[in-house]
């Protein structure tokens, strides 16, 4: 009898230290201004810590109080598992975060240039219903905003170009910042018409909306449209990029097809 006491004593103790613990790293964290999902399940582990601590004072009553202990105990497993699910999931939140940040471009929000790869590529080893088309997109008169304005009014001429490419992108469309002023656009099961007619769009986009901050910026565009599955985007940007020489050549600010792949 003494030894059983002796022992319902010492849980009881070690009950009452894990559950100060528990407590006491729940406070620490909910007051560290962590992301709300993870702040929540903190919430549970400290709910935990209050069941746990009940569940040991019925424990230490004997017999008497032996379900309502045992409904205790269950009360604080389930707050327990509620609580490390919860924490999973932001640490898996936090992570996709990270992976996303990482793919894209600071300045413009697009993708950047080895994940607009990776995900162009994938897009082509599938099954197509249509024609892919790639459009390179370069900047005329960027630099002279540049050198006039500062860099700060040439981030937003980027921002700007930017919201104006995803204004017109579909689902499966995928746009990237190269570098520098350089563009480039993949438009997925699109023939060639309407590859023309959505570039046709950004560019007067573009022209208007920097127009209307006092600036005099337009997109010139090479376009290379494919429908051979074993083309590749390296094989589609360079087509496109030797009509957008041949803009650039030819007085800039205009949108050119090229002929073949």
């Amino acid at each position: 009898m003494l030894t059983d006491m002796t022992l319902q004593a010492f849980i009881a103790s070690a009950d009452l230290a894990i559950a100060i613990s528990i407590a006491a790293l729940s406070v620490s964290a909910l007051r560290s201004g962590r992301r709300p999902r993870r702040n929540l399940s903190w919430v549970f582990f400290a709910l935990a810590s209050i069941t746990l601590v009940v569940h040991s004072t019925f424990g230490t009553q004997g017999a008497g109080q032996a379900e309502a202990a045992a409904l205790f105990e269950l009360l604080t497993l389930a707050l327990f598992a509620i609580g490390f699910v919860l924490l999973y999931g932001a640490d898996r939140e936090q992570m996709r975060s990270i992976e996303t940040r990482a793919a894209l471009d600071p300045t413009t929000g697009l993708l950047n240039r080895q994940a607009f790869r990776e995900l162009v590529d994938a897009h082509l080893r599938r099954p197509r219903r249509a024609p892919s088309a790639v459009a390179v997109v370069d900047l005329d008169g960027f630099k002279a905003v540049n050198d006039s304005r500062g860099h700060p009014a040439g981030d937003e001429v980027l921002g700007l170009v930017a919201t104006a490419i995803r204004a017109n992108l579909r689902a499966d469309d995928l746009a990237s910042r190269y570098g520098g002023d350089e563009f480039v656009i993949y438009l997925a099961d699109c023939d060639v018409e309407s590859a023309l007619r959505t570039m046709r769009r950004i560019r007067a986009i573009v022209a208007g909306v920097t127009a209307a901050s006092g600036l005099t910026v337009t997109a010139s565009v090479g376009l290379a449209v494919s429908a051979d599955p074993g083309d590749r985007l390296d094989d589609l940007v360079r087509t496109a990029d030797r009509a957008l020489l041949s803009v650039k050549r030819s007085g800039k600010d205009q949108l050119l097809l090229a002929e073949t792949v």
